[in-house]
């Protein structure tokens, strides 16, 4: 009798230990080694919530972060490159007293417009319809809050009633429409939409822009270099946060099954991992592709809606170097090739099969590398740039350059390109405000909302750009979204105990 009431008591030791080392150590997997996931993580950490895993499809850590080494340890961005503004701005706060960034001077200096006919347009002209635009943008926003349409229709009325006051009689207005194409491919190439009519002109002026520089950037040391600030390893040793031991690679969730207690998370390669709380940082584009498959039970229906009616894009890169630069090296007169098409060499690029090159509305020079060029593209041929080859993609440059300069010039000796679109554990490169959204009511909160069991427990978060509620799209917003996931575990714990 004795032996067994005192097994009895032993029991509930063991029963009261085990569940008040859950409260004090729950375990945690984390889905995706970006930004997100490695904020996340650190934040973890540092309230001492160590019994966690990171999972990364990817044999790299970075997600929409990648580095690539160009020579003698620098670095080109195939991902994020710049740090879009410095006050509420997350990246800069942590970074800027310990980091002397560069500046691409598209702010400073005017871009340098050209003709697909060999002939240089009236700059001024240009200009003045590229100031129109982008004074629109900045400066319309109450106007935007009150627009039911697209951002490209906004645009187009905005800027041919500006067109039409007396100030700007004098401007050549055949050149307009090959200007308003360029300034779409400008803004298809920066949000990653199709169309300009695609993104919401009231969504888009509901969500700023943090204030400031737009395009600092990292120099040479790419964009890869704010992990050491997530996980404080700039900061010296003592104040390292040792995520990187934390991560699996090559590890593809396929099946995520959550209940009310615990969540069993299962890779491509047959491992299952089971976990108190899952916080999947996971793009928006994986999400749209593969929600259904991916989590058991089904996500609820207000998430499955926020999920196929927010808009994920994709934006093309490339970097080509050349032996000699053939445009100016004086950083206070040249920043920018900006292209514009006339009919004629539309139609020869057509029969060439170089639509593709439409996308591009230009090129520009690259912070610390003056032999390098960069442009950006996005629109309705983002997946025929990924798939053509290296060799096609150099052919139709020079070809376009000679088009546009009027003179032959030397082939380049290196090209580096992004296939963001085709990469299956990503599928694009970050979310935009659509109008699909905006009739759908639907956004980032949606996105945002954390699945719990009855008692509030925290089961499976959601983390990432499309996520954070004031600067979705942006690598900041990706950051702050895994600081919010984090502090959802860690405020349930705190305010249970």
């Amino acid at each position: 009798m004795y032996f067994m009431f005192y097994n009895l008591i032993f029991l509930i030791n063991i029963g009261y230990y085990l569940i008040d080392a859950e409260k004090m150590e729950p375990s945690i997997v984390i889905i995706g080694a970006g930004l997100s996931g490695f904020s996340a993580a650190a934040r973890l950490i540092e309230n001492n919530f160590t019994n966690l895993i990171v999972l990364e499809a990817e044999d790299r850590i970075g997600g929409r972060v990648h580095s690539v080494k160009y020579f003698e340890g620098n670095f080109i961005d195939n991902g994020a490159q710049w740090i879009h503004g410095e006050k509420d701005n997350i990246i800069y706060q942590i970074a800027h007293k310990y980091f002397d960034f560069g500046s691409t001077a598209f702010d400073q200096v005017d871009q340098t417009f050209l003709l697909s006919n060999g002939s240089k347009p009236d700059q001024n002209t240009c200009r003045k319809v590229l100031e129109i635009a982008y004074k629109i943008l900045e400066d319309d926003d109450d106007e935007m809050e009150d627009y039911e349409g697209s951002l490209g229709s906004f645009m187009l009325k905005k800027i041919y009633e500006k067109l039409n006051e007396p100030q700007y009689k004098k401007i050549n207005r055949q050149l307009i429409p090959v200007i308003l194409n360029s300034i779409e491919s400008d803004i298809n190439g920066y949000y990653g939409s199709k169309s300009w009519f695609n993104i919401s002109a009231k969504l888009d002026a509901k969500y700023d822009e943090a204030k400031g520089n737009q395009h600092l950037t990292w120099k040479k040391k790419g964009f890869i270099t704010v992990f050491d600030f997530i996980t404080k390893k700039a900061f010296g040793k003592s104040n390292y946060l040792d995520i990187q031991n934390k991560v699996q690679l090559n590890k593809k969730v396929v099946n995520i099954k959550y209940d009310s207690n615990e969540v069993m998370i299962t890779t491509s390669d047959g491992t299952k991992y089971f976990a108190n709380h899952v916080i999947f940082t996971a793009s928006l584009g994986v999400l749209k592709k593969y929600h259904r498959s991916l989590f058991n039970p089904n996500l609820p229906q207000y998430k499955i809606t926020a999920i196929e009616k927010n808009a994920f894009g994709a934006v093309g890169k490339f970097f080509i170097e050349f032996e000699k630069p053939f445009w100016s090296l004086d950083r206070d007169s040249f920043v920018a090739y900006s292209f514009l098409w006339n009919e004629a060499e539309k139609k020869e690029a057509i029969r060439d099969n170089r639509e593709w090159l439409f996308s591009i509305s230009g090129f520009f020079i690259v912070d610390q590398y003056p032999n390098l060029l960069e442009a950006f593209l996005g629109g309705e041929k983002i997946d025929e740039f990924e798939k053509i080859s290296n060799e096609k993609l150099i052919d139709d440059c020079v070809w376009m350059f000679e088009k546009f300069l009027g003179n032959s010039i030397a082939k380049p000796k290196l090209i580096q390109r992004t296939k963001w679109l085709n990469n299956e554990n990503f599928l694009g490169t970050y979310s935009y405000v659509s109008v699909d959204a905006y009739k759908f009511n639907v956004g980032p909160k949606d996105l945002a909302k954390t699945l719990k069991n009855s008692d509030d427990k925290p089961i499976v978060l959601f983390a990432g750009e499309a996520t954070d509620l004031k600067f979705p799209s942006y690598a900041h917003g990706a950051v702050t979204s895994g600081y919010r996931a984090a502090h959802e575990i860690i405020d349930y714990y705190i305010e249970d105990d």
